[in-house]
């Protein structure tokens, strides 16, 4: 299938989540979580989901910085 990366965030004045600054300091039931929303959430879709990697903040910040460029590359040659 086609890769469909998702970012998982945390409100940075939420004093109940605010110290978390990866994934692995999420608990681990938490995480569990996190993963069958997703699994849920494609299958609402009638599609399957094969989650094959979580992955930290170093690899969002790269998709957030790619897809930024990505948006200004395609909607400057709009423009």
């Amino acid at each position: 299938g086609e890769q469909d990366d998702k970012i998982i965030a945390v409100a940075a004045h939420d004093m109940s989540v605010n110290y978390i600054n990866d994934l692995d300091e999420l608990p681990p039931h938490q995480m569990k979580e996190i993963v069958r929303f997703f699994q849920d959430y494609k299958a609402l879709e009638e599609k399957n989901v094969t989650i094959e990697h979580l992955l930290g903040v170093r690899y969002a910040h790269k998709v957030i910085k790619e897809s930024i460029e990505l948006y200004n590359t395609t909607f400057r040659e709009l423009a």
